[in-house]
């Protein structure tokens, strides 16, 4: 196996990309982390499946050792920087897994671009879906107005991870060691500019099922519980199951918003069993 790590250009920034390569004839999966992540978010199951697909990771704009925001603050900056990546990168469709806003922004990117998608694994996903459709207004901290100002002046301030150390266990008091050392890093690795002006994008009903009716490729939705800290509601679940029949869901019952972490056996055995 070869590991390559190297920046991609999109014109703009430079976004960072790791590689596990087997040989072409190797499926290509492409993994997107979620908002304050970055690609290390997927290292629990890319050490397995590095076995028996090529891996690729990268992080975002503003997160992780890719290039930071301007004034070019939306969703469509993601998308388009992505897009880029994956035509420099890759020769035929690949499979996009995503997470949280990653599982977004690979929505967007197999609906404007079916011919760079094979396959979709939403993990846990943000959909954009419109209140009426969830049936319940997210609640999670990182939501709220006050908690990103304070944590930015925190991300600013800090000289090392550790710095932030204290402020990782406040919200997460019952995560390993080991667990609040990789949370710490991936917030000192957060552009402090891009969580004071948090990203909102609202969009209507009607441009939220065009955009899941203009893809082409299978869908695959991994779940986390709600109760546990998933984020799709079960009134959410079962829309997007009436908006996309042909579509496969699969529930990890131990798991909350992080499937690939809090149950990341399960969900390579997934991987693997949906993904020939």
């Amino acid at each position: 196996m070869q590991i390559s790590k190297k920046f991609v250009h999109t014109g703009d920034v430079a976004i960072d990309v790791k590689q596990y390569l087997l040989d072409s004839k190797y499926t290509n999966l492409v993994f997107i982390h979620g908002y304050s992540s970055s690609k290390n978010t997927w290292d629990r199951v890319t050490s397995e499946l590095s076995n028996f697909y090529n891996i690729t990771t990268l992080d975002l704009r503003g997160m992780g050792r890719s290039g930071r925001f301007s004034d070019k603050f939306s969703y469509d900056v993601w998308i388009n920087d992505l897009i880029i990546v994956l035509e420099k990168l890759f020769e035929q469709k690949v499979i996009l897994i995503g997470h949280s806003l990653g599982g977004w922004i690979a929505t967007n990117i197999a609906s404007k671009r079916p011919d760079l998608v094979n396959h979709l694994v939403l993990v846990d996903p943000y959909t954009s879906a419109p209140d009426e459709v969830r049936n319940k207004i997210r609640r999670i901290p990182s939501a709220d107005v006050e908690f990103r100002k304070n944590r930015s002046k925190k991300i600013k301030n800090a000289k090392t991870p550790k710095d932030l150390i204290s402020e990782t266990k406040k919200l997460y008091p019952n995560a390993s060691k080991h667990s609040i050392k990789i949370l710490s890093r991936m917030w000192f690795d957060l552009d402090h500019i891009l969580e004071k002006n948090r990203i909102r994008e609202k969009i209507n009903i009607d441009k939220f099922i065009q955009i899941y009716k203009n893809i082409n490729c299978n869908i695959l939705f991994i779940l986390g519980t709600p109760s546990l800290g998933g984020i799709v509601s079960r009134e959410e679940k079962i829309y997007m199951k009436n908006l996309l029949p042909d579509s496969k869901f699969f529930d990890l019952k131990n798991s909350g918003h992080t499937p690939q972490i809090e149950d990341h056996i399960k969900f390579i055995d997934k991987i693997k069993k949906e993904i020939k």
